[in-house]
C-alpha cells in the first residue's frame, strides 16, 4: 500500500495536476492515451502483484496515479460505498481488457466504463402482480 501512495503522489508532483474531475463533476485531464497507446504501456509496465502492493515502471507511475486521482474523486462524490474500486494493479488490467476491446476508443471511455460498471446500482426486483381475488359465486338455483 505505501509503495502505492509513494507513486501515486510522485506522479502527482512529476506530471503536474492529476485531478480527472473538476469541482462541478466535469470530466478534466492533462493527456488522454488512445487505447493502443495504453495498451502498449500496460505490457511495457512491469505491473507486478506482490505480497506489499503493487510495483510497476516510472513511465507508467503517470497513469496509475491520475487513475488514482479520478478513482479518489468518484469515491469522494458518488453515494453509496466509501471505496468502489478494487486494487489498482486488478483496475489496470479491467481498464486493459477494456481496450483490447474498444481499440478505437481511449484513456477516459475506458475509465468511464469501469466506472460505470463499478458504481452501478442493484435493480430493485419488481414487486409481483397482485392478482385480484374474487369472492366465490355461489351456486344458483338449477335449473331443469
Amino acid at each position: 500500500m505505501t509503495r502505492i501512495i509513494v507513486a501515486t503522489i510522485a506522479a502527482l508532483v512529476i506530471g503536474g495536476s492529476a485531478w480527472a474531475m473538476g469541482p462541478k463533476g466535469e470530466y478534466v485531464g492533462r493527456f488522454n492515451y488512445s487505447c493502443p497507446q495504453l495498451l502498449k504501456m500496460h505490457a511495457e509496465s512491469g505491473l507486478e502483484k506482490d505480497g506489499s502492493g503493487v510495483t510497476f515502471n516510472r513511465s507508467y507511475a503517470v497513469i496509475i496515479g491520475w487513475m488514482a486521482g479520478y478513482m479518489s474523486r468518484v469515491n469522494a462524490t458518488r453515494r453509496g460505498k466509501a471505496d468502489f474500486y478494487e486494487n489498482m494493479a486488478n483496475e489496470a488490467d479491467l481498464i486493459a481488457k477494456w481496450c483490447e476491446s474498444n481499440q478505437k476508443s481511449d484513456l477516459m471511455e475506458a475509465m468511464e466504463a469501469l466506472t460505470k460498471k463499478r458504481t452501478a446500482r442493484p435493480k430493485k426486483a419488481k414487486p409481483a402482480m397482485a392478482v385480484k381475488k374474487t369472492a366465490p359465486v355461489a351456486p344458483g338455483p338449477r335449473a331443469n
